[in-house]
């Protein structure tokens, strides 16, 4: 027996749903389009603050706004809200509206960061990546399956920060060419060069630090005095970083309580300028004491830039606890990327090559992070639910609670 229109789902019948759905998606996509041209804008300049925050003048925006880079970045933010809550309308026709449909509608939208080069669809794949495994961590902490682990990110940070700083002295090869640039401009002395003499190169006897082109007398002192006169450029590295959140986030709280911003800003900016003023300071200062306490000639052994790595993730004991989940979601993905370059040029790699593999990738974490966003926003972090709200609209129903980071893996 033929099923009567009746039967069918009314979104395929009801020509004013339709129109309805059909405005939504033209509206959401040109709101979308338009934030990612401002989005790349800011990526941009803070890029280059990132790879230089010593450097002069901004860069300039205009000639990367009219490009075609600029157009794909901007149809994908286009794309992803308008498809996201089209699939949910009409997955809660099919079916009964529950979580699944956060989750299949989050991950079909992300198959369009197709449109994205394949640099920027593996950046967003890992950074994704990292932030559905956090977000499932907190979940399952705060459902009782996991215990929490005090100070776990910190621990995750060192880690990352010990097997990145590694790579930067022995290994760059499996470091993204941009980051391992930033770190260096970081650094402020360190250079490919001079890096290449001291740490990788075999020789026949100890090279020093003055020999090496690094500076002269005592390692310590010079680190302690590089550390001052490096905070004034990291302080204009996290400027941008900072001040944008409020400019997208907080506009009402910024007309309500000035004051309160201003004063939260400058004490933010001290502790993020001083928490990354001495990361890179422990770093250098340990790698320093071990050469000359072991006095080899390279190349240097391996735990050495590791442990140095490992001893400056402490610093990020200085940022607040929001913070810490932030830049330790924020080193994941670097580390995730050279476990993946490592792997690629391993004899395994020809055999693990996934067609469309980034986007693929992308599109699962999104399934998790959508999910979260709509049933478990306290496990994502503050910031990503500000984006996400930003780019991709309001949550379909409202938080019973305040967000906040109690339910995270760390106690």
């Amino acid at each position: 027996m033929e099923a009567s229109p009746k039967d069918t789902p009314s979104i395929f019948l009801n020509r004013k749903l339709r129109r309805k759905l059909a405005r939504e998606f033209i509206r959401r996509f040109c709101s979308g389009f338009s934030g990612g041209i401002l989005l790349f804008a800011g990526v941009r300049i803070v890029t280059a603050l990132l790879r230089n925050p010593f450097r002069e003048s901004l860069p300039k925006i205009w000639q990367g706004i009219l490009s075609e880079e600029c157009a794909r970045v901007a149809t994908f933010f286009g794309l992803y809200p308008s498809l996201y809550h089209l699939l949910v309308d009409v997955l809660s026709v099919w079916r009964k509206n529950d979580g699944w449909n956060f989750g299949i509608s989050g991950g079909l939208a992300g198959l369009s960061v197709a449109i994205l080069d394949k640099t920027k669809r593996q950046t967003l794949a890992f950074f994704t990546l990292s932030r559905a495994l956090g977000a499932g961590l907190s979940t399952l902490v705060a459902r009782g399956v996991i215990t929490a682990i005090p100070f776990f990110e910190v621990m995750v940070f060192c880690l990352c920060t010990s097997i990145i700083v590694y790579c930067v002295a022995l290994r760059p090869q499996y470091l993204n060419t941009g980051y391992y640039r930033s770190i260096l401009k970081w650094s402020r002395d360190y250079t490919d060069k001079n890096l290449q003499i001291m740490f990788r190169v075999p020789g026949t006897r100890y090279i020093t630090c003055d020999e090496g082109g690094l500076h002269e007398g005592s390692c310590v002192q010079h680190r302690l005095k590089d550390l001052l006169k490096s905070l004034p450029g990291f302080a204009k590295l996290y400027l941008p970083i900072h001040v944008t959140p409020i400019v997208i986030f907080k506009r009402k709280v910024v007309a309500e309580r000035p004051l309160y911003v201003l004063k939260s800003l400058v004490k933010n900016m001290i502790l993020s300028t001083t928490f990354l003023g001495l990361t890179v300071a422990l770093a250098k200062i340990t790698i320093c004491v071990l050469r000359n306490g072991l006095h080899q000639p390279p190349p240097l052994a391996g735990f050495i830039p590791a442990l140095g790595g490992f001893v400056c993730g402490i610093a990020l004991l200085l940022e607040r606890h929001s913070r810490r989940k932030e830049l330790s979601l924020f080193v994941i993905p670097h580390t995730i990327n050279i476990l993946y370059i490592a792997i690629k040029r391993s004899k395994l790699g020809p055999g693990l090559r996934i067609p469309h593999g980034f986007t693929l990738l992308f599109a699962l974490s999104m399934m998790s992070v959508m999910h979260a966003y709509e049933r478990e926003p306290e496990s994502l972090s503050l910031l990503i639910n500000g984006l996400l709200k930003f780019f991709v609209g309001p949550r379909t129903r409202p938080v019973t609670k305040p967000l906040s980071q109690n339910n995270n893996i760390v106690s």
